[in-house]
């Protein structure tokens, strides 16, 4: 009998600790801002180059930026939704959510001007200001595609996770075909010091990269019969805000695979 009344005892406490808990969750739902989500109506967009172009989303990579290469598709995209939208580009007007256009080599030098207005039924509640109006016109710059001082030069990075920093160099240039060097294509790439112990990927012929203003890989990964077959680069990329970041893999001299992803700054 005392076993039971110290069972029924136990659960007791334990039901009025549990209804306690519940209690105090719904209050705190109860007074939480119910605004703490919300916005006023924006026209904010985002900027998205196309890394290759016409591919299939699926295989293509699209890059956050201010401003592109010439000879790129480009992908504008509000970032509110269930809203009218009106995109002034050039002299074209467009109504979607998001809109996409290419810029051809000819507008390198050039600074377009993208404007969007949005309209949407304002939240009164939270924003009894909002008029349920916006206006955004962002000017993005295109760049002949050998026009690479962002992207290259002496960087200090580290692997995620420790930091062990080094300084490596990339040389962004002209590519070869057969065997002759073409110094306008700007597809080719050196890099010194990628595994912090002097080693170098120099004027190598099959060695070539695809890029975006921000960003760039390694075309289809390294040749056969290249000097460079130990090396492959997933992703490099330098944000608005100049941080670096560079994902790559190489072999060192055990034939061992290394895989870096790396954070960093160009110096």
């Amino acid at each position: 009998m005392k076993t039971l009344i110290k069972i029924l005892l136990l659960t007791s406490v334990f039901l009025i600790v549990l209804f306690s808990c519940k209690k105090e969750q719904l209050e705190i739902k109860k007074t939480a801002d119910p605004c703490e989500c919300a916005s006023e109506v924006s026209a904010d967009f985002e900027i998205l180059e196309h890394l290759r172009n016409g591919v299939i989303d699926e295989l293509n990579v699209f890059t956050p930026t201010d401003h592109i290469l010439g000879n790129k598709r480009v992908s504008f995209r509000a970032k509110i939704d269930d809203a009218e939208y009106k995109w002034y580009i050039g002299v074209e007007e467009l109504d979607q959510r998001e809109v996409n256009r290419y810029f051809p080599e000819q507008l390198a030098g050039q600074s377009i001007p993208i404007t969007l207005v949005v309209k949407k039924d304002p939240n009164k509640i939270c924003f009894p200001n909002d008029d349920g109006y916006d206006s955004i016109v962002k000017f993005m710059n295109v760049y002949d595609r050998c026009d690479t001082n962002h992207l290259e030069g002496n960087f200090r990075i580290a692997e995620i996770g420790t930091k062990d920093s080094f300084d490596i160099k990339l040389d962004i240039r002209g590519r070869f075909d057969n065997n002759i060097f073409e110094p306008t294509v700007c597809s080719g790439l050196d890099i010194y010091n990628y595994d912090s112990q002097g080693s170098e990927c120099v004027m190598d012929k099959n060695f070539e990269i695809i890029r975006n203003y921000r960003y760039f890989k390694i075309s289809s990964g390294p040749a056969f019969n290249s000097n460079c077959t130990s090396i492959f680069i997933n992703s490099c990329t330098l944000d608005f805000n100049n941080k670096f970041s560079f994902h790559y893999q190489y072999k060192d001299q055990n034939s061992n695979n290394i895989t870096l992803i790396t954070k960093g700054r160009k110096l």
